[in-house]
């Protein structure tokens, strides 16, 4: 018998495999960067697929299989809610793109994911203007890239690194960090070579 693991995960991207099969790839609190399968999600009976959407936040039940993880059982949390906002869709996209771009196993980093999610929760939760979405997707980026130790805490960026916590405030306070952030960003990514 299989054991069940059931963790939060947000759904990054997804993959049509074959008639009706989809190949997923999440990113969870407790077991890190995964991808699973869902069988038969594509078929218009399917109970999972409602749920399975990307962009989403779910509470995700996975079996360990030989090879890979399989979805067992999915309930939504959060509805891919950036679809009607195309500034939001662009930075959760691009967020997820670097993800994607760095992470390579299954490692837990608590950190990570709660940086992703603080993110994806203040996306969701406030009204914001075009330039405070690029502020969060630049804090972001740079929290990432702390968390995987492509980044190394510099002075003038150590108050938006230290935690998770997003507000109003920090993103106008970054406003004048900006420029120095996408530069230590841009030579964080040239240095991973990936």
């Amino acid at each position: 018998m299989h054991h069940i693991y059931t963790t939060k995960a947000i759904i990054i991207k997804s993959i049509p495999i074959g008639e009706a099969n989809k190949y997923y790839f999440l990113i969870t609190p407790d077991l890190g960067f995964i991808r699973a399968s869902a069988q038969g999600v594509r078929l218009d009976k399917s109970k999972l697929k409602g749920h399975l959407q990307e962009y989403c936040k779910v509470s995700i039940s996975l079996v360990k299989g030989k090879d890979t993880w399989r979805i067992v059982g999915v309930e939504t949390i959060e509805h891919s809610p950036f679809l009607n906002d195309i500034n939001k869709l662009i930075a959760v996209k691009n967020v997820f793109s670097l993800l994607l771009r760095l992470l390579h196993g299954e490692e837990k980093n608590e950190l990570l994911f709660s940086s992703v999610e603080s993110f994806y929760d203040f996306l969701v939760k406030n009204k914001l203007a075009q330039d405070n979405i690029k502020n969060l997707e630049t804090i972001t980026f740079l929290r990432i890239l702390y968390h995987l130790g492509y980044f190394k805490k510099s002075f003038d960026l150590s108050d938006f690194v230290k935690d998770d916590k997003l507000s109003a405030d920090i993103l106008n306070l970054f406003d004048n960090k900006k420029n120095l952030a996408i530069v230590d960003i841009n030579n964080a990514l040239n240095e991973t070579h990936l």
